[in-house]
């Protein structure tokens, strides 16, 4: 059974306890409210390089294998990861070894030695993985579609950094950045999945985490709204098919409060499901991509809804053409209520299958709590779901298929050239 979490404080230190005595498992998490929003541009990368940098070694865990060793004794598997707006550590583990996997997280985040030697090699790590994604299209068509939506700023950068911002940093960036962003003030720990001693547990934080300082921190770079017009840019590489990426920049969470379920129940009936509207028209009608979809992408002060596909460079026209015709039906009829009534149902099931696993149970409830300050049940996300209407998701087409709301990226075959506005300009 999943309890309501509870929430506790130490020292201004939040933590959250989910409680699912059903899982066979307890996650220990640690999300801390920085990421590529808080860099600089010649710093850009910085956060995931630091994300990085935490396991290669801590005071009682000199390197990285004594680390990952100890971790694999209590027979744990750990992971980490860095977004626009957080950062998050995680240690999986049996509901044994749950004080074992607090302390070794502890010690990670509060005592991390960053040797000269592990950062150089690290950085080639990092610089692998940004080769890794320029040679994927599908990957690196995100980015670009990013970058093109928001410009030059944090919002509108890549999360990897550049080879040029990570071949500068140094380790007093490393430093400076961490002592300015990660703090108490902005930390929350969460323990999920099965607990078996809770009290031992909450002594446990209490204890590992006593000396993580109360920092002051530095303040999020400000943002910019996206430009109003009409943008397209084409990118040629050498692919075998095209990759397009068509973005819909909205509002972010913050403002659009509720609203954020209508977009999440509109992405999918638009593309995110194998009876979707693309989906249907353009892979089972004309056989014209394998890979298609549509999702909803929000943060505290933007969002965007995308749609992204690979597809034959030979029917590039006449794909967007139909997609766009698609979009323009949406703006004038909407999505029917048994359109409505599936997104609904994949939402909650989803949600529910997830909900499932102690990691995705903790990731959930923290994510949610990190921003919002405030516990939702899936029961209550279930209501607000429920309560959504058709004319709800056709006042979402209306709002942002707009051809001055349209940006639009292409990665083609090398000599590709062509422009897409007046077809996109139909979506006026």
């Amino acid at each position: 059974m999943i309890e309501r979490p509870k929430i506790y404080k130490f020292k201004g230190l939040k933590t959250l306890i989910c409680r699912n005595d059903n899982s066979f498992s307890t996650s220990c998490l640690v999300l801390v409210k920085t990421g590529t929003d808080w860099e600089r541009k010649r710093i850009n990368g910085i956060a995931h390089f630091l994300e990085h940098l935490y396991f290669k070694g801590t005071k009682n865990f000199p390197n990285f294998r004594i680390l990952s060793e100890n971790i694999e004794k209590i027979g744990g598997t750990f992971n980490a990861f860095t977004f626009y707006e957080y950062t998050g550590f995680y240690i999986k583990v049996l509901p044994d070894y749950a004080k074992d996997a607090l302390f070794i997280l502890s010690d990670i985040i509060l005592n991390p030695l960053f040797p000269e030697e592990e950062i150089e090699k690290e950085r080639k790590v990092v610089l692998e993985e940004i080769n890794m994604k320029q040679d994927d299209p599908e990957r690196l068509i995100s980015d670009l579609g990013i970058n093109l939506i928001y410009g030059d700023q944090p919002a509108g950068w890549p999360v990897l950094g550049t080879k040029e911002s990570i071949l500068n940093i140094s380790r007093k960036d490393i430093l400076n950045f961490m002592k300015k962003n990660y703090s108490r003030k902005n930390t929350l720990i969460v323990v999920s999945g099965k607990i078996k001693n809770e009290k031992e547990i909450l002594e446990s934080i209490k204890k590992y985490f006593a000396n993580y300082e109360n920092r002051k921190l530095s303040k999020k770079i400000k943002f910019k709204k996206p430009k109003n017009f009409y943008q397209e840019k084409i990118y040629n590489k050498k692919v075998e098919q095209a990759h397009i990426f068509i973005g819909f920049p909205s509002k972010g969470f913050v403002d659009l409060k509720d609203k954020v379920f209508d977009f999440s129940l509109f992405s999918d009936a638009l593309g995110g499901r194998a009876s979707s509207r693309l989906f249907i028209k353009l892979r089972e009608e004309l056989g014209a991509c394998y890979c298609l979809f549509s999702s909803f992408n929000d943060f505290t002060n933007r969002s965007f809804l995308e749609i992204r596909s690979g597809l034959n460079s030979q029917l590039i026209k006449e794909y967007i053409e139909e997609i766009v015709n698609e979009l323009v039906k949406i703006k004038k009829g909407g999505f029917n209520k048994e359109e409505l009534e599936i997104s609904k149902n994949q939402f909650k099931s989803s949600l529910s299958f997830n909900l499932e696993d102690s990691y995705s149970l903790g990731l959930f409830y923290g994510i949610r709590y990190l921003f919002k300050n405030k516990i939702e049940t899936p029961l209550e996300i279930y209501k607000k779901i429920d309560s959504v209407k058709e004319d709800n998701l056709k006042k979402i087409a209306n709002e942002i298929f707009r051809f001055n709301n349209t940006k639009f990226v292409i990665i083609a075959a090398e000599g590709f050239k062509n422009s897409f506005s007046k077809i996109f300009d139909k979506l006026d």
